[in-house]
């Protein structure tokens, strides 16, 4: 597919990257020509210098012929004006990243009066990942498929865990219908079979439906939070707070500019927001932070949100919730040892790429429709539905190869529970199939079968 891209900031880099990989023909827009240098010497794209609110330079590009345009500029107005001016000239499809909360109405979200076919917010969908995680404190991360009725969760196997030491075949036999579909074991990721033994240390991802999985993280770790400091009033605490604020979760904010505090204090007035440093230990201290539940560390500063979350866990906070965008941090700092860590350029990029691969296989016999990535990128959570033209159809697991490092987690029926496949169980026309793969840049399910 052509696919022009205006803004070639983290976001842009990293979603050029993405596309690169799957072969799609890339165009960057970007007005910096040292941004646009930098990303041309890494990825092989096409750059054009220029403001992509430019007639001229969309010209240039041959956006008439544009598959997807994709705005991702740190400015909403200009990605909403190069979209809706890239989609008059022809473009067939346009994504915008729209970041203020001021156009979080319903003219904007609900009747989508401009016609994008897809508006992104990172720091939105940042701040629903975090309040999916204060939800299930036991767990590292939560994801969500088939409208939220099978769930994956992220769990780390510690000393004193009940599950250390279980085999998968025993996992089984304990749990029912809870499936272990990945462990990280040191920099190895594997798909496990019955054989295999859960060990300290691991971190295991798991999936069922949501019955099944709230008593199983409750049978991990049962514990509730009732309090929870915020670190940082940027965009995602604002999100996060209007999220949470009509919970039983009593919430305090500590911000450093004075402007931001006095604006969090307006929006939010029965939230106590401290103006100070919420990276400096004494003030942390002062705050009484030891005895929050969780804490959440949301500066603009990854290197500040690190540290202070490696004060955290000297404190014994067990949900210690850490944003990091820059994920060349993540190669070089030891994951192991931070409760969650979320990446909004990572969700963003998750998005985008899960829209433009569902517009590559839009005609065929099945469809994507949700794509995550776990343990650092390294493992594809799909979400695909089968159509009447798909061979697999009518078909029995068992008679149905795949490729090595891929895992049929769940099949959803419609109006049945959720299935947790045996080689016995058939793929039908309608079901929504849940996979986990170690396979980079699956878009069609075919990419899963062994040849």
């Amino acid at each position: 597919m052509k696919i022009i891209i205006v803004g070639g900031g983290k976001v842009g880099t990293a979603l050029c990257r993405s596309l690169v990989e799957e072969n799609h023909d890339v165009i960057l827009i970007e007005e910096k020509e040292e941004v646009l240098n930098r990303v041309n010497r890494r990825l092989d794209i096409m750059g054009i210098v220029g403001n992509g609110a430019n007639f001229k330079i969309l010209e240039q590009a041959d956006v008439q012929n544009c598959d997807i345009f994709i705005a991702i500029t740190d400015q909403d107005e200009v990605n909403m004006i190069s979209a809706v001016l890239a989609k008059k000239m022809g473009a067939k499809d346009t994504i915008v990243r729209v970041r203020n909360p001021e156009y979080s109405n319903i003219y904007f979200k609900d009747n989508n009066f401009l016609g994008f076919s897809m508006v992104v917010n990172p720091e939105l969908l940042t701040a629903r990942s975090i309040a999916n995680t204060v939800d299930f404190p036991g767990a590292l991360s939560v994801e969500h498929f088939v409208n939220g009725r099978i769930m994956l969760m992220e769990f780390k196997v510690t000393e004193h865990s009940r599950l250390s030491q279980l085999s998968l075949d025993q996992f089984r036999h304990k749990f029912g219908d809870v499936l272990v579909c990945a462990i990280k074991r040191g920099q190895d990721v594997i798909i496990p079979d019955g054989d295999d033994i859960l060990m300290l240390g691991d971190k295991i991802y798991v999936t069922g439906d949501r019955i099944e999985m709230v008593l199983f993280h409750n049978f991990v770790k049962s514990k509730v939070i009732k309090n929870m400091m915020i670190i940082g009033a940027g965009k995602i605490s604002y999100y996060l707070l209007n999220i949470l604020r009509h919970t039983k979760i009593k919430l305090k904010v500590i911000e450093i500019r004075e402007n931001r505090s006095r604006y969090f204090s307006q929006e939010f007035p029965d939230v106590p927001v401290i103006l100070g440093d919420g990276t400096d230990k004494n003030i942390l201290v002062e705050e009484g932070v030891e005895n929050y539940d969780a804490v959440a560390t949301l500066t603009g500063v990854d290197e500040e949100n690190i540290i202070a979350s490696m004060f955290l866990d000297t404190l014994g906070i067990e949900k210690n919730i850490t944003k990091v965008n820059r994920t060349s941090l993540l190669e070089i700092i030891d994951t192991d040892n931070f409760s969650s860590i979320v990446t909004p350029k990572s969700i963003a990029v998750d998005n985008m790429m899960h829209f433009i691969r569902g517009r590559v296989n839009a005609q065929e016999s099945s469809t994507l429709d949700a794509v995550h990535h776990i343990a650092n990128g390294r493992i594809e959570t799909l979400q695909f539905e089968i159509r009447s033209k798909n061979k697999i159809a009518g078909q029995r697991l068992s008679d149905i190869k795949l490729k090595k490092g891929v895992l049929v987690a769940a099949i959803i029926r419609k109006g049945q529970r959720p299935i947790f496949p045996t080689g016995q169980d058939t793929y039908e026309v309608g079901d929504k199939i849940v996979v986990v793969t170690l396979l980079p840049n699956v878009t069609h399910i075919y990419d899963l079968l062994a040849k």
